[in-house]
């Protein structure tokens, strides 16, 4: 399976829109790791893809302040 494939599945499982069909990656509140999740917070976007990049740009930007 590729990676490709498997975006697209989650992509899926996201325009069910069980919840919300937003998505958002983050780290845990409670310290236990990180979360893609669907979530109703106005920095969640419909594509899991989408929301994988922002994570990733806030963490590089993170980087830049330490």
């Amino acid at each position: 399976m590729t990676d490709t494939e498997r975006l697209d599945f989650l992509q899926k499982l996201t325009d069910r829109k069980n919840y919300t069909g937003k998505v958002i990656l983050r780290e845990s509140f409670t310290g236990r790791g990180w979360r893609l999740h669907e979530h109703r917070g106005p920095e969640a976007v419909s594509s899991v893809r989408d929301a994988i990049d922002n994570f990733m740009a806030n963490q590089a930007n993170a980087g830049d302040r330490q």
